[in-house]
């Protein structure tokens, strides 16, 4: 379980979190949601240690930074590689809080980076530069170091950004098989239904606070997200699933 309790986050002089608390377990995707600004992706990164909070406090803080890194995997929204490297080096950079400085790699690192590379059907392109992968590999590419890692928790900051639907549906089939193998996998969205199909549990965020928590049929609801994006939206089931749509 990660606990934010009563977090409270400026960044320069804005106040970009206010009185936040919200749990998060293991075994469940926790999807983040809310309207651009409203503090998402604060959220995120104060609860990965990445941000000093002004106020409250999360319960991994307790951690030291070493095991901080092996027990949460980051995915950031755009993060690249600062030099060109290919797609097997990034993965073996997963493997960093596991060993000490300088050492090689050794048979345990070899088969997560082996692993890694297998669930996200990254092994045939193991040896190509990152910078010559399309948005889909990149993203599988990303998903595998933070895999090789084998955290207990991911954090992951929009990770279906600009992909096109067949790889959006390979990403979300990695954040779902990791919750189902244990993990805590915590996403920030901007797209409901992908929330609907992907999370067990939502917490909705409006200008820096939490607007509602729960498991995502509790939360979804035409009312609850009319009060966060400000428009109406209806819900439409049968056969194939769950969606909402905008209402003009």
């Amino acid at each position: 379980m990660i606990e934010v309790t009563n977090v409270s986050l400026r960044l320069g002089k804005a106040r970009v979190l206010d009185d936040v608390s919200a749990r998060f377990a293991q075994g469940r995707v926790t999807a983040i949601l809310g309207p651009n600004g409203a503090g998402k992706t604060s959220l995120l990164r104060a609860m990965a240690g990445l941000v000093a909070v002004e106020s409250g406090g999360v319960s991994l803080a307790r951690l030291s930074l070493q095991e901080r890194a092996r027990t949460i995997g980051y995915l950031p929204q755009n993060g690249q590689p600062a030099w060109a490297i290919t797609v097997r080096e990034l993965v073996e950079l997963g493997r960093l809080p596991h060993r000490s400085r300088f050492a090689a790699l050794s048979p345990v690192d070899e088969a997560a980076i082996e692993a890694a590379l297998a669930s996200t059907d990254m092994a045939a392109l193991a040896d190509r530069p990152v910078d010559a992968l399309s948005g889909g590999e990149k993203a599988r590419a990303k998903f595998a170091r933070v895999l090789a890692g084998d955290p207990d928790w991911i954090l992951a900051d929009e990770p279906l950004a600009n992909l096109d639907p067949p790889h959006a549906r390979d990403v979300e089939r990695l954040l779902r098989d990791a919750a189902d193998g244990g993990k805590g996998v915590v996403v920030v969205l901007h797209q409901l239904n992908a929330a609907l199909r992907l999370a067990d549990d939502v917490v909705l965020i409006k200008a820096g606070r939490v607007l509602a928590a729960g498991p995502v049929r509790a939360v979804l609801e035409p009312d609850t997200l009319e009060a966060l994006f400000g428009m109406r939206f209806r819900l439409v089931e049968d056969e194939s699933g769950r969606a909402l749509v905008p209402l003009s």
